[in-house]
């Protein structure tokens, strides 16, 4: 599903991030919760041993566990990576290559993951299939990347010598059927991986872009490649009524406003801006040493992440800041302004 087809309100709730899991270990699970919220799981979780029952409270463990990951701050997968710690729990939604030895019972599995970053050492995935617990998880296992799945995942990220392992608490396909977001459950459980990406027309300060469309390629490329970045950033903070921020070494972001409105509601959003010193595609390494400009702005405490460049915005950039913003949990949102819609932004407010 194409995220211009989500309908508007739909696109820009907030939600509960969810796991519909497919691997569970529950004595793990239970383990991470500190002694108090894991006296309260045992308080809450139903008695019997029937499936429904225990959906429920598998359910019930898991939103518990993904509320004190986000009590605690756990990092991403790719942020944990970026840490030298022995060992770090994170949760994150990754591309894990197929691996069809998941239906093979009681053995050791493992699973190549795919990350647009390279840390220069193998990462894998490694668990028992004891603790898979639905036929459909196990098939998107078996599956992988290649068949067009991806996995949320709780884990703990392990340094082995010359590979790092990650060991799951649970995964399974990002789920967003859930009593915290409300009666849209019927649509949203539709979205999984394509739920988090808001388009710029989206921000109420930017609306008027819909009016503009660029007739060409070569229109917008011949007015974006003489445009400096410095034009764009004051023309961002002019529409939202704020003044432009001199640029210094080691900043988290381009620009930071607390005066984003999306659908009438007031956000936070930091801007990560480049301008056309390199005027092509834009890939991971415009962003620094292993994209560490993208690591800083989704460490801004903003509800939003936005890319903004006077060209493309190639996959691995796209597929990054996904990782690093969508995730079990918290509720975010991320965009892309890329050069023809920057074009179509700053003509339509007569700021080219």
């Amino acid at each position: 599903m194409s995220i211009q087809t989500v309908d508007p309100i739909l696109r820009n709730k907030d939600v509960f991030h969810h796991i519909d899991m497919g691997f569970l270990n529950r004595r793990l699970c239970i383990s991470a919760l500190p002694k108090e919220v894991r006296s309260i799981y045992f308080e809450r979780s139903k008695s019997g041993s029937d499936h429904l029952t225990q959906l429920q409270n598998d359910h019930l463990l898991v939103t518990m566990l993904l509320d004190c990951c986000e009590a605690l701050s756990v990092p991403t997968l790719l942020e944990a990576l970026t840490r030298s710690e022995p060992s770090l729990l994170f949760k994150s939604t990754e591309r894990l290559h197929a691996c069809q030895k998941v239906y093979e019972p009681n053995i050791r599995v493992e699973h190549d993951i795919s990350l647009p970053v390279d840390f220069g050492l193998p990462i894998t995935v490694a668990y028992h299939t004891e603790h898979l617990v639905s036929s459909t998880g196990t098939m998107t296992l078996a599956e992988g990347l290649e068949g067009g799945y991806v996995q949320s995942i709780v884990g703990v990220l392990h340094k082995e010598g010359e590979r790092f392992r990650v060991e799951p608490l649970v995964m399974g396909a990002p789920w967003f059927d859930h009593p915290r977001n409300g009666d849209d459950n019927l649509e949203l459980m539709w979205l999984g991986q394509d739920f988090g990406e808001i388009l710029p027309e989206d921000i109420d300060q930017f609306h008027k872009m819909t009016s503009v469309v660029a007739d060409s390629a070569e229109e917008w490329l011949n007015a974006m490649k003489v445009v400096p970045e410095a034009k764009v950033k004051e023309a961002i903070a002019k529409l939202l009524s704020e003044p432009s921020k001199k640029d210094w070494g080691g900043e988290a972001n381009d620009h930071f406003s607390a005066n984003v409105y999306v659908k009438g509601v007031r956000k936070t959003a930091a801007f990560l801006l480049k301008g056309p010193s390199q005027f092509r595609e834009m890939t991971l390494d415009m962003c620094g040493k292993r994209a560490d400009q993208i690591f800083r702005l989704t460490r801004s405490e903003c509800d939003i992440c936005i890319v903004q460049h006077s060209h493309l915005i190639g996959e691995a950039v796209r597929c990054t800041l996904r990782a690093l913003v969508v995730y079990p949990g918290r509720p975010r949102k991320y965009c892309f302004i890329d050069g023809q819609a920057t074009y179509r932004l700053l003509k339509a407010y007569d700021l080219l």
